[in-house]
């Protein structure tokens, strides 16, 4: 029999993950002359010389952006409805210093918000959000390799918000160099169906009301280069979510524990961050950049559709996307942890995830994730950025012929193109820098 010590009872009753990032970074560019000169930063103009042809690359606003982004993640061997997964998003940025939008839509997921003050409002406003993550094909879980379909389910979500918020601009004095705060309560509802997959013996999750409190904060002081890769300076911040279910009965079986629907009824989950760029070590080039992340959190009472999910992003360092962190080698959202520690990127990751026991159930355990990669990214023809990454990971479980397997390969590549026009030299020597003139009138 075995007995639980005292850490052990703890440790279900607050989930913990953290994990922290090292990660050392250079630009490549078509437009970087041979001749050491300073990055230049995003939005700002700049001159280069390429095979004696001179380029000039005008000022760009930052406060009114909109842009798609299409790419593709490979797992080989990965979750079978992973291995090859395109995704595309369509981002729209507008910010008037007391009104602000951000959205990114991709169909079945699609994230807004709005916030709006005034001047005599000394920074208060109001925040709406919007959140919805509709999916028509069934998700399973992958354990070590398997892909669990007694387990599969279509289950969808959709929440609206509304609250208070509170904006200060800060150093370095960007359009996006601020501290924002909101309070909001959400109200959304969660539904659930089988698949062809689900086990007749798996027991779906009840149809819910979910309300949820949600404080945020976001803490931005860095300079971006024209990559809008972070280049100096930091960023920080957290979530702290408070969710209530309404109708929430007995579901789940199968090969997982069965869970105690009481205690999820009312869950408590909370997440921090902090990102820090500046120049390597012994190393005098302004181009070569040291990244450092961290990334925690703790959870009471979470399960499969209120656990963590990670990855929470394939790439960016755009402000708010920043608040999720990254996984090399991961299919996206493939772990659902309630904890996890220390991830240093070159990597090495210990992280909670789903394992089989001697008995054949299923149990969370931690488990290391070293992974090593690399990749590049660059200013592509017609306005495009393009990047390219591959990373291996030796921790990760891959199925194989002969069973699941240690280790896997993971490769994203992506193009985004801006659809914001950019100003003309002529215009950018009358105005100050784009990136930081407040625009009238740019929010109908």
């Amino acid at each position: 029999m075995r007995t639980h010590s005292r850490s052990e009872w703890a440790s279900s009753t607050f989930k913990i993950w953290l994990y922290t990032c090292l990660a050392s970074s250079a630009l490549f560019s078509p437009l970087v002359s041979a001749e050491e000169s300073k990055t230049p930063l995003a939005g700002e103009a700049f001159q280069t010389e390429v095979k004696g042809r001179e380029i000039d690359v005008p000022t760009r606003s930052r406060r009114s952006i909109t842009a798609v982004d299409f790419g593709v993640l490979v797992n080989p061997k990965g979750p079978r409805t992973q291995e090859v997964l395109p995704y595309g998003s369509f981002f729209v940025w507008r910010n008037a210093d007391t009104r602000r939008f951000r959205g990114t839509f991709s169909g079945l997921y699609n994230d807004a918000r709005y916030n709006v003050g005034s001047d005599r409002a000394h920074g208060w406003e109001a925040v709406f959000t919007f959140n919805n993550y509709i999916v028509p094909f069934g998700r399973y879980e992958d354990v070590e390799g398997r892909a669990i379909e007694d387990v599969e389910l279509k289950w969808s979500s959709i929440f609206a918000g509304l609250g208070i918020g509170y904006r200060k601009p800060l150093p370095p004095g960007h359009q996006d160099s601020a501290l924002e705060m909101a309070l909001t309560y959400e109200p959304g509802y969660l539904w659930f169906d089988r698949s062809s997959h689900t086990s007749s013996a798996f027991i779906i999750p009840s149809d819910t009301y979910e309300g949820r409190v949600h404080f945020r904060l976001r803490t931005d002081l860095l300079d971006r280069n024209l990559m809008e890769l972070a280049h100096k300076g930091m960023s920080f911040g957290g979530d702290l979510v408070s969710g209530h279910r309404a109708h929430w009965q007995q579901w789940g079986g199968v090969v997982f524990d069965p869970p105690d629907v009481q205690k999820e009824r009312n869950y408590l989950a909370g997440s921090v961050y902090a990102v820090a760029a500046g120049g390597v070590p012994f190393v005098g080039s302004d181009r070569h950049r040291l990244i450092g992340s961290a990334y925690g959190g703790i959870g009471q009472h979470l399960d499969r559709f209120s656990a963590f999910r990670l990855p929470g992003r394939p790439k960016g360092y755009e402000w708010d996307a920043l608040s999720r962190p990254m996984l090399p080698g991961v299919a996206f959202n493939e772990l659902f942890p309630r904890r996890y520690f220390p991830y240093i990127r070159g990597t090495y990751a210990v992280v909670e995830r789903a394992r089989f026991a001697d008995n054949g159930t299923i149990k969370m355990q931690m488990d290391s994730l070293p992974a090593i990669g690399g990749g590049i990214i660059t200013r592509g023809p017609w306005r495009t950025q393009i990047e390219a990454n591959y990373t291996y990971n030796f921790g990760i479980f891959r199925s194989t012929d002969s069973g699941p397997q240690m280790g896997g390969h993971g490769i994203f590549i992506s193009l985004s193109r801006g659809l914001s026009s950019s100003k003309s030299k002529s215009e950018s020597s009358k105005t100050p820098p784009a990136s930081d003139e407040a625009p009238m009138n740019i929010i109908k």
